[in-house]
């Protein structure tokens, strides 16, 4: 991987340690995903999940790179065709992916691939500084299990998380996930989750709790439980409005947007 995005706008210097986590958060199965070998070294790979039923039943693809070197040979078609035979096989009904809006080499060649652009996703970084001045409001912030989360989400929250940003991409990164709760008169009115790193997996706050101040209390917490200075925003639905309003508002920039697109079977 690291050979096959070192050209790339964000070249890739991912560790083993990193790397396996990579491949938790995201579902990765070793069954559905595929490498092409040269001399007994990887040429390309294309890294799948299998179906998800919570996604329509799609799979997720990780990732997909090829070697420079073995570039414009039709590995990545070629890898296609293989996850997609074994995709099939299990009555998945498509794969998603994403891609940066700005490599327009990549966004053409899944296009060629058959990818259609589905919805449009921004990448945010937030200063920790900016949210020392949280309101704590009329609620009280703290620890919360994944298990204690509301079986239906519909009410906080307004676009469907990306897969990396899931329940399940929560589950597998466990206990190396900080999430923290906001309640009032024993009712959750929102939560705040992040990785070890910073990056922020979820942020949802109760359609009749917003504008209070609750979102930046929680990110507020968060800022605490995480190293470094800033916070991460990996795909935050640009169809999200309130949220990309409050990102705004709290000084949040904005460094690039990607497209998520589907390939329908």
């Amino acid at each position: 991987m690291n050979t096959a995005f070192s050209d790339y706008l964000v070249p890739m210097h991912m560790s083993e340690s990193r790397f396996s986590q990579f491949q938790r958060q995201r579902g990765f199965s070793a069954r559905h995903s595929f490498v092409a070998l040269k001399d007994g070294r990887v040429a390309a790979f294309w890294f799948s999940s299998p179906p998800d039923r919570r996604y329509g039943s799609r799979a997720y693809t990780l990732s997909v790179g090829t070697d420079p070197a073995h570039r414009r040979k039709g590995l990545s078609r070629g890898l296609l065709e293989a996850v997609l035979d074994v995709q099939r096989a299990e009555a998945a009904s498509g794969l998603q992916l994403e891609v940066i809006t700005t490599n327009a080499k990549a966004v053409s060649a899944y296009e060629k691939l058959e990818f259609q652009r589905h919805r449009t996703l921004r990448v945010y970084k937030l200063q920790k500084a900016a949210l020392q001045e949280a309101n704590s409001g009329r609620w009280s912030i703290g620890m919360l299990e994944i298990d204690e989360l509301p079986a239906d989400e519909g009410a906080y929250f307004d676009t469907e998380p990306t897969p990396q940003n899931s329940r399940s991409a929560m589950i597998a990164l466990s206990p190396d996930v900080h999430l923290v709760g906001a309640r009032h008169n024993g009712r959750l009115l929102g939560w705040a989750a992040a990785f070890e790193d910073g990056a922020v997996a979820q942020l949802a706050v109760h359609r009749d709790h917003r504008r209070r101040g609750l979102g930046k209390a929680l990110l507020s917490e968060l800022a605490t439980r995480t190293r470094g200075e800033q916070l991460n925003f990996v795909n935050v639905d640009e169809a999200a409005e309130g949220l990309n309003a409050f990102l705004g508002g709290a000084g949040a920039e904005e460094l690039l947007k990607q497209f998520e697109m589907r390939l329908v079977l």
